[in-house]
């Protein structure tokens, strides 16, 4: 297992996605930090903007959902999950192999936009207190909520990849059903008042982020906010293990 992660890490590497993720997230906070220092645009708050580490979480969701989409899809399309097969390697094998690196790496951009976002504050914004409990706790709530909502839409590309063998359309739907969902999260609340079985949705899941820092969103969500922890956790670990009963069982 441990030659196997060691194997997809290289592979990222060889193909320049780590470095190109790195530069593109800690250019969009720079800029976002920039804009917000020198713009004198009042909509943007250093305060805010801080805690979410200038909105970078967006594009780190989008990176992660188009690299699962794609982790297996490459393989089959340019033949090298045969060569694998053919090392001995187990299918459960690869399988892990592949998620524990995809895991390890959405751990890495969220640490590269939580450093470079406490580098630039303390250079651009000193007034605001790094050291403030709220301000800590924000910034931890928002990056725990983005993280579990990340990992909700890469396991449901990361499963979809598997069921779709068109390798343009997995990479579509994955990124499709990324941004749909954000769109439609709000709109479900009017009907969550009149058919309450549906908080159970995983649209709902997607609120744990703002329910995190406003508690008030028990209202719309109709769930505590451990609830709407277990219930995207039930959710990802739902479509990894389809997704893994696909891929044990894909014709090869």
């Amino acid at each position: 297992m441990k030659h196997a992660v060691k194997q997809e890490v290289f592979k990222l590497m060889k193909q320049h996605v780590i470095l190109k993720q790195t530069i593109k997230v800690s250019g969009l906070i720079l800029l976002v930090a920039l804009v917000t220092k020198f713009g004198n645009f009042d909509i943007l708050s250093s305060d805010k903007l801080v805690k979410t580490c200038f909105n970078s979480g967006w594009l780190i969701v989008f990176f992660m959902v188009y690299l699962a989409s794609q982790t297996f899809s490459m393989e089959f399309r340019f033949g090298t999950i045969k060569n694998l097969l053919q090392k001995n390697q187990q299918r459960r094998t690869i399988f892990f192999s592949k998620l524990i690196t995809l895991v390890g790496y959405s751990i890495y951009l969220n640490v590269v936009a939580v450093v470079v976002t406490i580098c630039l504050s303390m250079i651009l914004f000193p007034e605001v207190s790094l050291k403030q409990t709220e301000v800590i706790r924000t910034l931890f709530a928002n990056l725990l909520g983005n993280f579990v909502g990340m990992w909700l839409f890469a396991s449901l590309s990361l499963m979809i990849s598997l069921i779709v063998t068109n390798e343009s359309l997995t990479s579509m739907l994955g990124i499709a059903t990324y941004f749909l969902s954000s769109m439609l999260a709000g709109m479900q609340f009017m009907l969550l008042d009149k058919f309450s079985w549906l908080r159970w949705n995983p649209l709902n899941m997607l609120n744990l982020s703002n329910q995190l820092i406003n508690s008030g969103m028990e209202k719309l969500t109709q769930l505590a906010t451990n609830q709407l922890l277990i219930g995207n956790i039930v959710y990802i670990l739902g479509f990894l293990l389809i997704a893994d009963v696909v891929f044990s069982r894909k014709k090869i």
